[in-house]
């Protein structure tokens, strides 16, 4: 029996050219992009085409020229529906067909979108197959992400199709991050059986059994240890091309995040602690396990890992805060509130100047800068106790006018305002903006870094107004919040307080009522000059950001006091449209429905809006409001 090489070679006798010829053509319309591979919408029995694929490929190794070009043209001829059969045989024992598998995959151009599919996705898919990897990387990112879940069937395709198998891993994964409402499921479940097929690539085989975990309503925590652990035998075999450490341990985390969302934390636990191995002992990857674990629910995995790394953990702030965290949500506020201490003192700013001046400028910068991101990251977490420690110390042991003590003053303040601690805003500005009105230097400092001076003069007043209503002393809240405006009168939120102001004054009423209807028609005014410069042709695209803010701008104002509220529910949602699934102009969307009086769309926009941003306070405020009218207009429906 001849070998591949020696089968070759007899094709190029001069006896046989004559018979080539077909073939060189082939392969010249391999090489120059003209052979294609289309979607097979046939709908026939996978079974059956796999059997013929099966066959066709072994058919590739035959002694007879005939045979072999047959074999080949079938396969083009069938299209997508041979791809996992031909992506196997990539590694046939038989080397010719072999080189010829993965040729075949490699060279064909795949059509990878179907006329059914939204035309969004066929945008996203249009000449996929000739990206790069990581354009494609970011094409699958850009499914993942497609409103209604748009994007799920081609996913699936992806998932099967795509020649890289870690590009089919990134799909598969995306897939199942995707959260999906209760409704969605036996949806979601037709559509990965109906594009998944038969094949036997490993990331198919997790999407086949999230399908089943979806059908039954319960993760099979014993299945996915099993696919998981194959995973990680491959990792020491020479079939470990693309495995690797981050895709095992995302797959597990994905798996794990699976089980909690179902309750089945005990599932979830085991299978991260299971794999605790997988994460490198550095910063960084540490850091960033502590943030899934976290979020995900399972605190005790971040304590495994501290247990695990103490030394590490010992030596940085941050994984510190995430272990006293951790130790918080497991009933030991103690604990957590003494490692929060600890990490507070750890890496520190000299507190003596004799100290600080043994350091270079940029050294003593970097500390800061540190401590102040440390604090910006609690902020976002909820912890606002320990980032306004992290704050003050900044501001404490520097010198007012370095830039790292303002930052750290300003970003103190707008958190403390967003707690409602009204006092505490004007005691931290104060002193920042008296040494900015005395001192021409630092002003000028100042405007160099864009910071508003007028913005932090008005926070003063508004704030100072703010806490004076806490005390009742309504007349003397007044004219601090109509010098507050004065000087921002960019700033809304001043003027919806002013309208909220309860007491009997028709004149402040009119005043405010004037007040707002200035403020809408300006704002209306430069929504039409946008609107205007967007539809002239050349127009930058990045302007429909600003078109978006100031609509936002005008719902948000009208939905809180008065005016079109049907103009204001529009313009929220043409915001949002624009930038899709930002935070901000969701919570507005919410207030907008409430002012219609559409009570659980209100509520319903709010809980996503949170879930975008949970730990912030003006929002868990309004998911306050908004629930409590939800549930007292149920009665209603």
């Amino acid at each position: 029996m001849l070998t591949g090489s020696e089968r070759f070679a007899a094709l190029l006798r001069p006896a046989n050219l004559r018979g080539l010829l077909p073939l060189i053509l082939i392969v010249v319309a391999l090489e120059t992009g003209t052979a294609k591979i289309g979607v097979c919408e046939t709908g026939g029995s996978l079974d059956a085409l796999g059997t013929t694929a099966d066959t066709l490929i072994e058919q590739l190794g035959s002694q007879s020229y005939a045979t072999r070009l047959r074999a080949r043209e079938s396969l083009q001829r069938m299209g997508l529906e041979a791809f996992d059969e031909l992506h196997a045989a990539q590694y046939h024992p038989d080397s010719e067909i072999a080189m010829t598998a993965r040729h075949l995959v490699s060279s064909l151009l795949v059509s990878w979108s179907k006329e059914t599919d939204p035309e969004q996705v066929r945008e996203i898919l249009h000449e996929y197959g000739a990206q790069t990897e990581d354009e494609r990387r970011a094409r699958i990112a850009m499914l993942a992400e497609l409103p209604k879940h748009e994007g799920l069937a081609a996913l699936v395709r992806l998932t099967r199709f795509e020649t890289s198998l870690a590009l089919s891993r990134v799909a598969a994964l995306s897939l199942m991050r995707q959260t999906i409402a209760e409704d969605e499921t036996a949806h979601r479940v037709e559509q990965i059986q109906l594009g998944l097929g038969q094949g036997d690539r490993a990331p198919v085989i997790w999407l086949a059994a999230y399908a089943d975990d979806l059908k039954t309503g319960v993760v099979d925590a014993k299945r996915w240890d099993k696919l998981i652990d194959q995973q990680r035998q491959q990792l020491d075999t020479a079939s470990a091309v693309q495995t690797t450490r981050p895709s095992i341990l995302e797959l597990v985390r994905v798996c794990a995040n699976q089980a909690w969302l179902r309750g089945q934390t005990d599932d979830a636990q085991q299978l991260v602690e299971k794999h605790l191995d997988l994460v490198t002992p550095t910063t960084r990857e540490l850091s960033e396990a502590c943030r899934w674990a976290i979020k995900t629910g399972l605190y005790s995995t971040v304590l495994e890992l501290r247990n695990r790394h103490t030394q590490l953990f010992d030596a940085q702030p941050m994984l510190l805060y995430s272990a006293a965290e951790a130790l918080n949500a497991s009933h030991d506020p103690e604990g957590g509130e003494a490692l929060a201490v600890r990490a507070l003192g750890t890496q520190p700013i000299p507190s003596d100047l004799e100290t600080q001046e043994k350091w270079s400028p940029n050294d003593l910068a970097e500390r800061a800068q540190s401590h102040r991101e440390i604090a910006d990251h609690l902020q976002s977490r909820g912890l606002f106790d320990w980032a306004e420690a992290e704050y003050r110390m900044i501001i404490d042991r520097l010198d007012i006018v370095s830039m790292p003590s303002t930052s750290a003053r300003i970003s103190l303040a707008q958190m403390l305002g967003d707690l409602l601690q009204h006092q505490q805003v004007v005691d931290v500005l104060t002193p920042l903006v008296n040494r900015i009105s005395s001192d021409d230097q630092f002003r000028n400092q100042l405007n160099f870094q864009h910071r508003n001076l007028d913005a932090m003069r008005s926070m003063i007043h508004w704030h100072g107004a703010l806490a004076k209503i806490e005390q009742g002393e309504i007349e003397q809240a007044k004219p601090m919040l109509e010098k507050a405006l004065r000087i921002d009168p960019t700033n809304i939120d001043i003027l919806i307080d002013m309208y909220r102001l309860e007491q009997d004054d028709p004149q402040w009423t009119q005043q405010t009522e004037t007040l707002i209807k200035m403020s809408t028609r300006d704002t209306q005014k430069l929504i039409d000059e946008r609107e205007t410069q967007l539809r002239r042709p050349g127009q930058f695209f990045g302007m429909g950001g600003s078109l978006a803010d100031l609509l936002n701008q005008y719902a948000w104002l009208v939905s809180n006091t008065q005016g079109d509220y049907a103009r204001a529910l529009r313009y929220s949602r043409r915001s949002l449209e624009l930038l899709p699934n930002e935070p901000a102009q969701l919570d507005t969307l919410a207030r907008c429905y409430y002012a219609v009086g559409d009570f659980q769309n209100a509520y319903a926009t709010q809980v996503k809006a949170v879930q975008l941003m949970p730990h912030s306070p003006p929002m868990l405020r309004q998911l306050e409001l908004l629930e409590k009218a939800a549930q007292a207009d149920l009665p209603k429906q």
